[in-house]
């Protein structure tokens, strides 16, 4: 199967969704009808520090990423939601092998409840982080908004995302390791997979993101585009609307050419409260939580229990 490059992606003004410009709102529904991804320029006339942030946000983790392993290590929870995850606990992209990335994750649950968890080097910067976050949450419930006033869902979209109710919604910043001349390091990329949750706000300044192309079944990269955004559809927002909407099967591998160097991204997942209840691909009704803790283990599981089911891929078929 051969690679396309680039995937071309929908460019959408966030300043024009905020005031329902129609044009804009068309764009956006066939955005997330036929490819579940696009650009969003973040301009808004409220928050002009938004985009800022995301990138002071992402300058500090990265310095964090730089101390050693043990150090890190002492905030590692083996929660999918919580603290550090070291490099090489999943599967990646290549068969028989580890992924190749590490993360550093902040569920909005404990920002909310005022929760001191952040380790050494990240603390001080607590409000930085605050603000990324909280900035994100606004961003995708705005979003959310607009599709609610697309399709008319019973009840809207944003009603599934109370913020007095408990939820997985999370800001995840990573780093992708570079690769050792010659020779991998644990484990490569990012496995393939569609994200469980509604929206996902991700950004990097690196290439290495794919997408899959379920008509010519070939994987395109998503260009970075300087000062905007790259937001996709998840499962929970492609189950709420009926499938009416694509969540995208995506993955991360090394771009050509950036082998050597460290790739760095964060990305706001937000996802239902976990009570909110939904029918699957697997044509199963479960609730958030649960689809969130199954699909995770999926996640995790080897190549070969991944390939009984398609969890993992959303319910679509990824031919390889």
């Amino acid at each position: 199967m051969g690679i396309l490059a680039p995937a071309r992606l929908e460019t959408l003004d966030f300043r024009k969704l905020l005031q329902r410009d129609q044009f804009e709102l068309t764009k956006l529904l066939k955005a997330c009808q036929q490819q579940g991804f696009f650009y969003l320029d973040p301009a808004d006339l409220n928050s002009p520090r938004g985009f800022d942030d995301r990138l002071e946000a992402i300058s500090v983790a990265q310095k964090w990423f730089d101390r050693p392993l043990e150090e890190k290590m002492k905030v590692h929870q083996d929660s999918v939601t919580k603290g550090y995850k070291p490099p090489g606990t999943s599967p990646g992209v290549v068969k028989n092998m580890k992924d190749g990335y590490e993360s550093m994750k902040m569920p909005r649950d404990d920002f909310i409840s005022g929760s001191r968890f952040l380790p050494e080097g990240l603390k001080a910067d607590i409000e930085l982080f605050r603000r990324d976050l909280e900035f994100s949450h606004y961003i995708t419930t705005t979003i959310l908004s607009c599709l609610s006033d697309l399709l008319s869902p019973t009840p809207r979209f944003e009603d599934h995302h109370c913020g007095t109710e408990a939820s997985q919604s999370t800001m995840i910043y990573f780093r992708y390791l570079k690769q050792a001349a010659g020779k991998s390091n644990s484990g490569v990329g990012h496995n393939k997979h569609t994200d469980l949750g509604t929206l996902t706000l991700l950004y990097s300044p690196q290439g290495g993101l794919q997408v899959y192309d379920q008509a010519s079944s070939k994987w395109k990269y998503v260009a970075t585009q300087p000062g905007c955004y790259i937001v996709n559809v998840g499962d929970a927002l492609r189950f709420l609307s009926g499938n009416q909407l694509l969540s995208a099967i995506h993955r991360v591998v090394p771009a050509p050419g950036y082998e050597m160097e460290h790739r760095y991204s964060s990305a706001y997942f937000l996802r239902p409260q976990n009570k909110a209840t939904f029918q699957t691909s697997e044509n199963t009704f479960v609730s958030a939580l649960d689809w969130h803790d199954t699909k995770y283990r999926i996640f995790k599981a080897s190549h070969e229990e991944q390939e009984k089911n398609t969890i993992l891929t959303g319910g679509f078929d990824v031919q390889e």
